[in-house]
């Protein structure tokens, strides 16, 4: 059973990586509406539910929702790729919601896991210098 999940983990981070170089190729190419749009079939195939849904309710409940931390963290950088892809169109108001909800899922993650991940703790640093800024 262990081999089980572990091989839908190692498939829906190579799915997240995929996505993302799309997403950011297709952002820095100056076409900011095909990434916004990739971030919310990202969220389909990855989680099988509606993007805005995910982002419009709390990060705990969505951690609930979503229940292991590999997914919430993956989550966590879809939405940082579309503060990005924001940042990029000039809506401060849009990244600072991004970020916030971004650091949430983050926190979640390293709940969930009740250890600390190097990868989880460095994705915290940078958002948190980001919100800082």
């Amino acid at each position: 059973m262990a081999g089980i999940r572990q091989d839908y983990i190692t498939r829906m981070i190579e799915q997240l990586a995929a996505a993302l170089a799309a997403i950011l190729r297709a952002a820095t190419g100056g076409k900011t509406e095909e990434a916004l749009e990739q971030v919310n079939e990202a969220s389909l195939s990855l989680f099988g539910m509606e993007y805005r849904m995910l982002i419009t309710i709390d990060a705990g409940s969505v951690a609930e929702l979503l229940g292991h931390p590999e997914k919430i963290q993956a989550l966590a950088k879809l939405v940082l790729a579309e503060a990005d892809v924001l940042r990029l169109k000039g809506d401060a108001e849009g990244v600072a919601h991004r970020l916030g909800h971004a650091l949430g899922l983050l926190l979640e993650t390293e709940r969930r896991r009740g250890a600390p991940d190097a990868e989880t703790e460095a994705l915290l640093r940078d958002v948190r210098g980001k919100l800082a800024s």
